[in-house]
């Protein structure tokens, strides 16, 4: 089959969805930065609400994906996290099954090296920098901040690969880049497989996950393997950064993603067949999600966050239960979005190419800019949700200033992922 020989079918829901979960990035960002104190007390707008002596309890008790908070703002972002990185990794996937029919294996690795690893490395050595002297941990001196850029240059070239060090000093935000990366590459084989034997006995093993009777196959035997992921590994480490059991289950989602457009036409019939008990079953499992998270909070054991070997369990009722609802609420909010943005938003527009360019550039400069939008807040006197607002608007501005400059030279628009 040659490359060219595969007409193009564009999918514009797909694209659709893949900018609106990007754009979400950033005021889940920002909002975690000021409800979690997630980047540090020093940027957070809400700070100077606590007393001086309550500082470091705050400090210490607001960190990443606490379990200590159960307010209406945090609830909303524990359950945004839950499946709005799992969706986008869906979406790669189904990228990866449109590209993968015009492109070699060879040809594919390549293109995945130029826009994966290019903006990652460029990213990790400019932005995390730039993240760094914003959040005041530089020496504020022309030799101290030249120093230190050309060294950071080097460690985090040397180190990004190392499990969970690596990807939170010297990756930061960026570790999604190289997650997809190792996708990419231990799924090859299989990627290859089925565009050489579209009708073979692989490619209609992987259609049958929307074709076995009653809905089985994407009801039950999908998110039960999501959920295997979590009995084997959550109980020993944390999800975090795509790290321990997420590593797994971001691995499943981005395969179930290509198995959708492998089987694209059984996949939207079922999806339109079936996008109303969809929804009611999603419903259904927010329910129990919100419910684990809160037995959580009362328990102080992280059923949902994981390590809970820590409390001397490795498994019993509730830590079980808990990966069932874990992994089948986050699958039932994809098959959610999936299809309704079918339904909705699988039309073209002149202004989806456009935005579809400005993804990464956006996602590649937006963590620096968020510390500085919340310094922003900070500045002018601001507090909970109008400090959200504000902080996200500067880093939407910024940030589309930033697309603005970067998308206008060749050079750029390679070192920044643009197409």
């Amino acid at each position: 089959m040659d490359e060219g020989s595969v007409p193009k079918a564009r999918r514009y829901d797909i694209d659709w969805l893949r900018i609106i979960l990007f754009g979400l990035l950033i005021p889940f960002h920002v909002a975690i930065g000021v409800y979690w104190s997630t980047y540090g007390t020093e940027v957070n707008p809400n700070i100077d609400e606590i007393a001086a002596e309550d500082r470091r309890e705050f400090a210490e008790e607001s960190n990443d994906y606490t379990a200590e908070s159960v307010d209406f703002t945090s609830m909303i972002l524990h359950w945004m996290h839950q499946w709005r990185l799992a969706a986008l990794f869906m979406i790669s996937g189904m990228g990866t099954a449109f590209a993968f029919k015009r492109r070699t294996w060879q040809i594919f690795l390549n293109e995945r090296m130029k826009r994966l690893l290019v903006p990652m490395f460029f990213g990790a050595w400019t932005m995390g920098f730039a993240g760094s002297v914003i959040l005041g941990a530089e020496e504020m001196t022309v030799g101290g901040l030249t120093s230190s850029f050309l060294f950071g240059i080097v460690w985090r070239s040397l180190i990004f690969w190392i499990p969970i060090f690596g990807k939170l000093v010297a990756l930061g935000h960026l570790w999604f880049l190289w997650n997809l990366f190792q996708y990419s590459l231990i799924l090859t084989p299989v990627f290859h497989i089925v565009r050489k034997s579209p009708d073979g006995s692989l490619a209609r093993f992987l259609r049958s996950s929307f074709t076995i009777p009653k809905g089985i196959g994407a009801f039950v035997l999908m998110p039960l393997l999501l959920t295997m992921t979590e009995v084997f590994f959550k109980p020993f480490f944390p999800g975090y950064i795509g790290v321990a059991y997420e590593w797994f289950w971001f691995l499943l989602f981005f395969a179930f993603g290509y198995v959708c457009i492998t089987a694209k036409e059984e996949y939207y019939r079922f999806m339109e067949d079936n996008r109303w008990l969809i929804t009611f079953l999603t419903a259904l499992w927010t329910i129990a999600f919100l419910w684990i998270r809160l037995e959580q909070h009362d328990s102080g054991i992280p059923y949902v966050d994981g390590g809970w070997l820590e409390n001397g369990i490795i498994h019993n009722r509730m830590t079980l239960l808990a990966c069932v609802i874990h992994s089948f609420h986050a699958w039932f909010w994809c098959l959610t979005l999936f299809s309704w943005g079918a339904y909705l938003l699988n039309r073209p527009s002149e202004r989806l190419a456009y935005l579809n360019q400005g993804v990464y550039p956006f996602y590649i400069v937006h963590m620096p800019l968020t510390f500085a939008g919340l310094r922003v807040a900070s500045e002018v006197g601001l507090r909970d949700y109008a400090a959200v607002f504000v902080a996200t608007a500067f880093v939407v501005l910024t940030c589309w200033i930033f697309f603005e400059a970067v998308r206008r030279t060749s050079i750029t628009k390679f070192l920044f992922g643009i197409k």
